[in-house]
């Protein structure tokens, strides 16, 4: 008997062991588990993942019949300065192209300032900005355009003013000499730059060559052949051009049948001048018509019977 009530007395308290157990697992599986952050960099991701959706604002509008619409729910903007400061760049940039775009601020006019044998026209179209708007124009593109058209200008200076001005002073080369090379003419200005002929009608020294001439740098000529030929046109002939050989320099053609040659420099030219007139004269005199009589050096000149 007594055994029988000792079995009972166990079996009970197993069995409010077994529904205490039950009972505590269910609880624990009820209960939400909050995210784990691991400190571990393997194979786990270390943040968060929060999937709430994104909070949406009701929008009601009320009918004449007393009754509301519920629009569909839209997402609610938390950071309204970004939205702002995009609806300012948006404004400002479209209000950047009214400006571009609006006739006020377009170049119809060049003021230029300086011209003798150029005219406006061909100024504007070397430079093309009629018609573009005052905020594209770059005063040293313009320059850079202005010089490889036209180098016969210089000292060029642009500037470009509100609301849709553009001047323009400048001033023009004036020849010293057109170097004449197989057909080929260029005026030459003080400097030794090059640039086409603009009025036939000018009076310039002509020197005839078979090259091209001696250059330095970024000059067409040597700014000392110029020089030379600057002092020399107040001694050679009129209606006589010179010519340059690379041998012996500048010279020229004399009627009388043979070619004079001065040299390279304009060093002593009246010497120069003296020394072949004297040598002229003692040739005359013996009755010899050289072929060239060089004179580059005053203190050996020579004479030579072909050229």
């Amino acid at each position: 008997m007594a055994k029988q009530i000792n079995t009972r007395t166990e079996r009970r308290g197993q069995s409010r062991i077994s529904q205490s157990d039950r009972r505590g697992s269910s609880s624990v599986t009820s209960r939400r588990i909050p995210p784990v952050l691991s400190r571990s960099e393997i194979g786990v991701n270390t943040a968060a993942v929060d999937n709430r959706p994104i909070p949406r604002r009701r929008v009601d509008v009320a009918i004449p019949s007393g009754a509301e619409i519920r629009l569909p729910a839209v997402p609610s903007i938390h950071n309204k300065w970004r939205l702002l400061s995009g609806v300012i760049t948006i404004s400002l940039l479209m209000g950047f192209i009214l400006f571009t775009q609006s006739g006020f601020f377009t170049v119809t006019d060049i003021e230029v300032q300086g011209l003798e044998r150029f005219t406006e026209g061909e100024i504007a179209q070397a430079i093309n900005i009629t018609g573009s708007s005052i905020f594209f124009i770059n005063p040293e593109r313009v320059k850079r355009d202005l010089q490889m058209t036209y180098p016969a200008l210089s000292d060029i200076e642009i500037q470009a003013g509100w609301p849709a001005s553009v001047s323009i002073s400048l001033l023009e080369r004036y020849p010293v000499l057109a170097w004449n090379w197989d057909g080929h003419v260029r005026w030459v200005d003080k400097n030794g730059v090059a640039f086409e002929p603009l009025d036939e009608g000018l009076d310039v020294v002509q020197v005839n060559s078979a090259m091209l001439p001696p250059t330095v740098e970024d000059r067409f000529v040597d700014p000392r052949l110029v020089a030379s030929v600057a002092a020399l046109a107040g001694y050679i002939p009129e209606n006589v051009n010179l010519v340059y050989d690379p041998d012996h320099g500048l010279g020229w053609e004399d009627a009388r049948g043979w070619i004079v040659y001065f040299g390279f420099n304009d060093d002593d030219a009246e010497q120069k001048m003296n020394v072949y007139q004297s040598l002229v004269e003692y040739l005359e005199g013996k009755r010899i018509t050289p072929g060239m009589i060089n004179v580059e050096f005053i203190d050996s000149p020579y004479f030579r019977m072909e050229q």
